[in-house]
């Protein structure tokens, strides 16, 4: 393959993350299928401990109704580092579980899979934390990493009834969530470059609005039938890692960026899109970093 120019994506290259000259071409995904399962099986602990994340919210929105408790709502992607570490330190701790299980319906989102309702929850970081009343208005809303020390807190004081709306004073403050119904609209995803002619030609090419797809409630545009075909048979494999938010800009918490597929390379087999060629290039130096492996 020949060696790309790094300062010309702007034209018809993709760039692939280097080692010297080396292309990095791991196959080996590293998955994520503990994390994604949550905490309703493995074998961390007894049965007992184990806290009964749905996975449905309008699962969890009726047995609130029911039950008259709030619902404890975590936003996570597999993607993300922070997430992972709430995961394995927050969430194992027994006074947050205990709490948990005691006061609220429990409900776990992966944002990649559920983008209509990370839209309706007006999520703009991972992780985020929310929580959110037997009427469905948001009460809590914690953007971030959150350790138990930050958490316990919180969660006795929805439990004594005293905890403010998110963002006090706001005018969105006791906003009704309307999450059951997607709000994101249709858009035209990636600024209507074609991702099949990205991942498979290497080439940063415009498409069109003759050759169009829709998937996860965005428009995606197409260089010809052929690069949609590809598309429709297999939508996974081109759709950019972390809904092509710049993955290095959104870390630690910080407000998430949409990234621009100029400023992208690709790595593992996966289209990775940086909201500027700083934010690219600190990929390039430390992918595990941002990739959470």
């Amino acid at each position: 393959m020949e060696e790309l120019d790094r300062h010309t994506c702007e034209e018809e290259s993709m760039l692939h993350v280097r080692t010297g000259s080396l292309v990095l071409t791991l196959v080996a995904m590293v998955t994520a299928s503990s994390f994604a399962a949550g905490e309703t099986g493995g074998t961390d602990g007894p049965e007992v401990s184990r806290l009964a994340w749905r996975r449905s919210y309008k699962q969890a929105a009726e047995e609130a109704r029911k039950r008259r408790r709030p619902i404890f709502v975590k936003v996570t992607a597999t993607w993300c580092g922070p997430c992972r570490q709430m995961h394995q330190l927050t969430f194992k701790d027994e006074r947050v579980r205990r709490r948990l299980r005691r006061d609220f319906v429990l409900l776990e989102l992966d944002a990649d899979e559920h983008p209509d309702l990370v839209s309706g929850f007006k999520v703009q970081s991972y992780p985020t934390t929310l929580v959110v009343s037997p009427e469905l208005t948001v009460v809590k809303r914690m953007a971030g990493y959150q350790s138990a020390g930050d958490l316990i807190p919180v969660l006795e004081l929805v439990r004594s009834k005293d905890a403010p709306p998110e963002d006090e004073g706001s005018s969105e403050d006791g906003e009704a969530v309307s999450a059951l119904v997607a709000e994101n609209t249709k858009t035209i995803a990636f600024e209507g470059f074609c991702l099949t002619s990205l991942l498979d030609d290497n080439k940063l090419r415009k498409g069109t609005i003759e050759y169009t797809a829709e998937y996860r409630g965005q428009t995606v545009w197409f260089h010809s039938e052929d690069h949609r075909q590809k598309f429709i048979a297999n939508p996974e494999r081109y759709w950019p890692a972390a809904n092509g938010e710049c993955l290095v800009s959104s870390r630690d918490g910080r407000s998430t960026t949409s990234g621009d597929p100029r400023v992208g390379v690709i790595w593992r087999g996966k289209l990775w899109f940086f909201s500027d060629r700083e934010m690219q290039q600190r990929f390039i130096q430390t992918p595990h970093q941002y990739a959470g492996s």
